[in-house]
């Protein structure tokens, strides 16, 4: 009958049904996502032979297909996965932008605030009520840092949850995956060349939704199944097989969530650089790029604020006469080392006993020849030890500070110790096999990066080889990728400074391989606090002064004197403010054992019937002096002031940056010889400090960490002194050093200033966002194309389908017709045998 008309008729009347199906499943899932419209595939069957030539046989469906262009498909994958990138990476950086843009947040108004209350103390440097306020803008400015930092790591939280859910729902993705790869073997290994098109759609589809999360390789499989790979490599899917991704805390890190790959029983971390694409990989880079060094340029403000704020403090006096202290709390370096000190290339170290790394004082180390004198510099406390102690293996305690000696300072040496602040964070990779405990601090705040870090031992020294230093270390800089080669002979010369950071091995030894991660200012605007609470403590004041005019004495015995005594000047602290000290005075002797001490103009006696004694010292009003031999009664001595006479002058003084000289405060006078040379002189006893030294007017003189500068033409026996700042409460030299802070160029290598970076960082975040906002806006249009090029292709048109089910009815109904009129015909010719 297959070549009957009832054959030809069913055939037909079959492909209509079928046809009527297909255009009815494809109307029905015109909003399935992935969905691919489908059509019928027919042919005429093949024709039955005859004497008057072939005679057709009807239709026959040969399958069902899908529209669907891979190339196209791939490209809508592709679209997906940059798109998924793109908008991972605004979600967060607009959260991020915000943040730097809320003015209730905002680091930059109480940094103003802050120096605009620093000005006002300078204004009043005895008002307590100024002081206090300043400490008050002093916190308010480290809670807004805390705030700020404090919500960038809650963005960081943000990240860890994103890449836990993204792994999971990759994991999802590819487990279904790998069963439709299955059915779908399967399937076809029944049907033989028959599609599962629903399948082959359920499956690009997910494929689509995995490059959402991560840009995924497919490379399709004879058997007709998908192996899925991403990064450089690491298969998702192989054939029916899923395998697992993991978030995993990471070894040089462990607050850090990375993307593990496992594998029959292996776990292996995917750099984050390889994970391209998709949501995850736009986290992973806003990361990388955006919080990460934004985190970190606002902890390099903090330390930088806070280090060249700290120095300038300790580098000033208080209310109490006392140096500053730190004005600002932050973790320090544990040991401070300084080494090759003085000729002979002497270690010094110094390390914190206590618990806590947090210090207020600097400290001086010094020695008189016969002891060590340990001095905490706050409140002039001190500490005297014998050598041995110092010296010993252990070193010495004092005032919570252990100091050690490799070798003996000369008589007369000292020096300062300062302890720098720690980097935040030195992570030890959970791999080492060594137990080095390494430390990093911040040396120079101007040199310092907003980069992490990574140290790596290379190669261990081999002790059996003598005289030569085998090991070798990596820094890399991660920013840019820039590489320092660090040899053993360096490391075993310290220091080893890199970007404004000191290295040191504190202890334990590394093992070839060991890595660390150094995160220099990670943190730290969360770890700063403040240190003063006590008003007087603000150190205002400079710790020195100098006088321009000062006063000296000339003393000399009358002619008419018939005894044998001498006078001889010992001290001299007369100032340039005239009155008493600056009077002419007489030593009028009244008897062998007595004098008296007289205005010299008016007689009066300022002071009478003074026991006198051979060789004794004689003092009044800031000068002391004395007369040896024999005096006779009636015998006079004359003490006359004289100030400058030429026209020079001389300026206020600088104080060298902390730790300060123990000796800064020592009287120093500046005596000229000539109007071309001057020298130093010790004014309590005369004893030359620094022989004759050439003069040019404005050239600066420096001794005991103090530098000065007098210009103009001197007369010979012109003095100047430098002197303590005695009682200088209404001084504001040192606050004003501090306002001056605000607008110096102390970061980025001396090129801009505590607002300038603020700025520029919120600038880049800013920049960032605008970018990626920017990109992601056309690549979302990049992505609609594709997907409305795929569906003009591979969608449902309602419209077409509709005029399709009329087409396929009407071949129905005609089929349908066909067999009735068959079956009339056949009726016909049964009839004609009746």
């Amino acid at each position: 009958m297959g070549n009957s008309i009832y054959g030809i008729a069913i055939s037909g009347l079959n492909a209509a049904q079928v046809a009527l199906n297909t255009a009815s499943h494809n109307i029905v899932n015109a909003n399935t996502p992935g969905y691919n419209r489908q059509k019928i595939d027919q042919a005429a069957t093949a024709p039955q032979p005859s004497g008057g030539g072939f005679v057709g046989r009807g239709v026959e469906i040969t399958g069902i297909s899908r529209i669907y262009d891979a190339f196209i498909g791939r490209q809508v994958q592709i679209a997906k996965a940059q798109d998924g990138y793109l908008t991972g990476q605004l979600s967060h950086l607009s959260d991020l932008d915000n943040l730097m843009a809320d003015p209730s947040a905002g680091f930059s108004p109480s940094l103003q605030d802050f120096f605009t209350g620093v000005q006002t103390v300078a204004k009043s440097p005895k008002d307590v009520s100024a002081r206090q306020s300043l400490i008050g803008l002093a916190q308010s400015m480290i809670t807004k840092m805390h705030t700020v930092n404090e919500r960038m790591q809650v963005l960081r939280d943000d990240v860890n949850t994103e890449i836990t859910s993204s792994v999971a729902n990759i994991n999802s993705i590819t487990n279904q995956i790998a069963a439709l790869n299955d059915q779908i073997i399967l399937v076809s290994g029944v049907n033989g060349q028959n599609p599962p098109n629903d399948l082959l759609d359920q499956r690009d589809q997910l494929v689509k939704d995995l490059n959402g999360y991560v840009k995924a390789t497919v490379v399709k499989q004879s058997d007709g199944s998908y192996n899925v790979f991403i990064g450089n490599g690491q298969n998702l899917v192989v054939g029916s097989q899923a395998f697992t991704l993991g978030s995993i805390a990471s070894v040089d890190d462990p607050s850090r969530l990375q993307v593990a790959y496992q594998q029959f029983g292996a776990t292996v971390v995917i750099p984050d650089n390889l994970i391209t694409g998709g949501s995850l990989g736009g986290v992973l880079e806003f990361r990388a790029k955006a919080l990460d060094e934004t985190q970190n340029a606002l902890g390099r403000i903090a330390i930088a604020l806070g280090q060249t704020v700290n120095n300038q403090h300790r580098s000033g006096q208080d209310l109490n006469g006392q140096y500053g202290g730190n004005f600002f709390q932050f973790p320090v370096e544990q040991i401070n080392a300084q080494y090759n000190l003085g000729a002979n290339g002497r270690t010094m170290t110094a390390e914190l006993a206590s618990a806590l790394p947090y210090i207020e004082s600097d400290y001086n180390v010094a020695f008189d020849g016969t002891n060590y004198t340990i001095t905490r510099m706050t409140d002039g406390q001190t500490s005297t030890v014998a050598p041995a102690s110092v010296l010993a293996a252990g070193g010495q305690l004092a005032f919570g500070v252990r100091f050690h000696l490799d070798g003996n300072l000369a008589a007369g040496e000292n020096f300062g110790v300062s302890f720098r602040p720690a980097a935040s964070h030195v992570l030890a990779s959970s791999k080492n096999t060594g137990d080095a405990d390494l430390q990093v601090s911040i040396s120079s705040v101007g040199a310092l990066t907003s980069s992490d870090y990574e140290l790596t031992v290379d190669k261990i020294d081999d002790p059996s080889t003598v005289g030569v230093q085998e090991d070798t270390y990596t820094l890399l800089r991660k920013s840019d990728g820039m590489i320092t080669r660090i040899n053993g002979t360096q490391w075993a010369t310290p220091p080893v400074v890199v970007d404004g950071m000191e290295f040191r091995l504190n202890g334990g030894t590394f093992k070839a391989g060991d890595r660390f991660t150094i995160q220099p200012t990670r943190d730290f605007a969360e770890n700063m606090s403040v240190m003063i609470t006590d008003t007087a403590k603000i150190a205002a004041a400079a710790p020195i002064r100098t006088s321009a005019d000062a006063v000296r004495i000339v003393t000399s015995g009358v002619l008419t004197n018939t005894g044998t005594g001498a006078i001889n000047t010992i001290t001299n602290s007369l100032n340039a403010n005239g009155g008493t000290t600056a009077k002419k005075i007489e030593i009028v002797f009244t008897g062998p054992a007595t004098y008296d001490i007289r205005d010299a103009g008016t007689g009066v006696v300022l002071a009478g019937n003074q026991p006198y004694t051979t060789g004794g010292n004689i003092t009044y009003n800031g000068w002391t002096v004395q007369i040896s031999g024999s005096p006779n009664t009636g015998d006079r001595f004359v003490i006359e002031p004289r100030r400058n006479t030429g026209s020079a002058t001389i300026s206020a003084g600088t104080v060298n940056s902390a730790p300060v000289n123990i000796n800064l405060k020592n009287p120093v006078a500046v005596q000229f010889l000539s109007s071309a040379s001057y020298q130093l002189v010790d004014p309590t006893n005369g004893n030359v400090l620094q022989a004759a030294q050439p003069y040019t007017s404005g050239s600066n003189i420096s001794f005991n960490d103090w530098t000065v500068s007098v210009s103009g033409v001197p007369a010979t026996g012109d003095t100047f002194l430098i002197e303590a700042n005695t009682g200088g409460t209404a001084d504001a030299r040192n606050i004003l050093a501090i306002g001056q802070l605000q607008t110096m160029n102390t970061m980025v290598g001396g090129t801009s200033s505590f607002q300038g970076s603020y700025s520029k960082m919120v600038a880049d975040v800013g920049v960032r966002t605008n970018q990626v906002k920017i990109n992601q806006k056309a690549q979302a249009s990049l992505l609609q194309q594709a997907e409305t090029k795929q569906q003009q292709l591979s969608g449902v048109n309602l419209d077409e389908e509709a005029a399709n089910l009329l087409n396929f009815q009407q071949a129905y109904q005609a089929a349908s017709r066909t067999i009735q009129i068959a079956q009339k015909a056949f009726e016909e010719v049964l009839n004609i045998g009746r």
